[in-house]
């Protein structure tokens, strides 16, 4: 008769009672598996984070790392661009100094040499008057000791008849 007011044989009490297994169940596997996998997961997902927290803090020092870099660089670039300019006026000025003592340099050899080449000339020509006067005086010596007598006779006899004809 109870069983007659329980439409379709439903036993309220079994039902319960699967509910409260059920519920066992679910806690427990909430407990055991859910629990520790929920854990698992927050704990990988936090050190993920935390690796890639790390990775931007990284990436961001290598980019402040590179501004500095190419700052330097920069800095280097316009110090060399400085130097270079520099050097190249010294060499500049090296060169034209160097240019300038070779030109004296070779004034003065050219003055030099024209010096020489003309104490050269005047002893090569005084050398030579040398020689011609002494060739003149060997010639001369010659032709009056050679016509010694008869040229000084007729000498004499010149320069007396031409100062009768006067």
């Amino acid at each position: 008769m109870f069983l007659a007011d329980i439409p379709l044989n439903i036993d309220w009490q079994q039902i319960l009672l699967h509910l409260l297994n059920f519920v066992i169940l679910v806690g427990g596997l909430y407990l055991l598996l859910f629990s520790p996998v929920k854990k698992f997961m927050a704990k990988r997902k936090a050190h993920y984070d935390e690796m890639d927290k790390e990775a931007n803090l990284k990436l961001a020092e290598a980019n402040k790392k590179e501004e500095e870099v190419n700052l330097r660089l920069a800095k280097l670039n316009e110090e060399m661009a400085s130097l270079r300019a520099k050097t190249s006026k010294d060499m500049e000025e090296y060169r034209q100094n160097q240019i300038a003592e070779a030109q004296k340099e070779a004034t003065n050899i050219i003055t030099n040499a024209n010096k020489l080449a003309t104490k050269e000339k005047s002893r090569i020509v005084d050398n030579a008057n040398k020689e011609i006067k002494e060739l003149i005086k060997d010639a001369t010596k010659k032709v009056v000791d050679k016509s010694k007598n008869n040229s000084l006779d007729d000498f004499i006899k010149a320069i007396e008849g031409s100062g009768e004809n006067e």
